[in-house]
């Protein structure tokens, strides 16, 4: 998806990081029934990937960033000594406690770009989030990913590819890449969408400190696990 940066101010930005928590509290009573991994033909690559996360179990102590309704988070309970699940919608906390009921799972409402851990964990897992990390805050996101984690702690990513580009709305001259979702009703919102090619992202998260091995999952996915390098 072709992005160039427009010369808006943060607060640009800002209003569309608001606007994407919007459109995913206004979209969380309809979330599970329109998300792709919860559509019939897409339902070998969920298990593809839940084998690659439940390869790296147990988890021990473990971060759900993004948790939303609690797709993943009840599969990360299961192999985990506890959850911390953080999410800025709390429809979609309200509908993942429902999912999780009595497992051990620690519930945060806060916006991931300006929440801070009080501790760490064993284990940071987030799906279908970093795609809507801007790129301004890529470095930031990340170094917050290492904040919450133990040394010798582990992380796996599960996000889009970019051929997902082909089935996206695009919205145009916005301070990040970003395109057009609309909910029940037909009311629009924007939100950002990053997809990242796994070479490019295995290189700019090098950059960064971190080794990661990133395997693609049909035409649509990709799942990474990653640690800290420490070269």
């Amino acid at each position: 998806m072709a992005w160039h940066p427009s010369p808006m101010a943060d607060d640009e930005l800002d209003s569309l990081l608001t606007e994407q928590i919007a459109y995913y509290r206004t979209r969380a009573g309809e979330y599970d029934f329109t998300y792709p991994l919860d559509v019939h033909a897409d339902a070998g690559a969920r298990a593809e990937l839940l084998t690659r996360l439940e390869q790296l179990a147990p988890f021990g102590k473990t971060l759900e960033l993004a948790c939303g309704t609690g797709q993943w988070t009840a599969e990360l309970a299961r192999h985990a000594t506890e959850v911390t699940a953080v999410d800025a919608a709390p429809e979609a906390l309200t509908l993942c406690r429902q999912r999780v009921g009595t497992a051990p799972v620690h519930f945060v409402e806060a916006d991931l770009f300006t929440w801070r851990p009080r501790e760490r964990y064993d284990f940071d897992f987030f799906s279908a989030w970093l795609s809507h990390v801007p790129p301004q805050r890529f470095d930031t996101f990340w170094a917050l990913v290492d904040d919450c984690l133990k040394p010798g702690g582990s992380v796996f990513v599960i996000d889009e590819l970019p051929a997902v580009a082909a089935v996206e709305r695009p919205a145009p001259e916005q301070p990040a890449p970003a395109v057009l979702r609309e909910v029940s009703g037909g009311r629009a919102f924007r939100a950002i969408k990053v997809l990242y090619a796994p070479d490019e992202l295995q290189i700019r998260l090098d950059a960064l400190g971190w080794k990661s091995d990133i395997n693609t999952v049909g035409w649509r996915y990709f799942s990474a696990s990653l640690r800290r390098d420490e070269r």
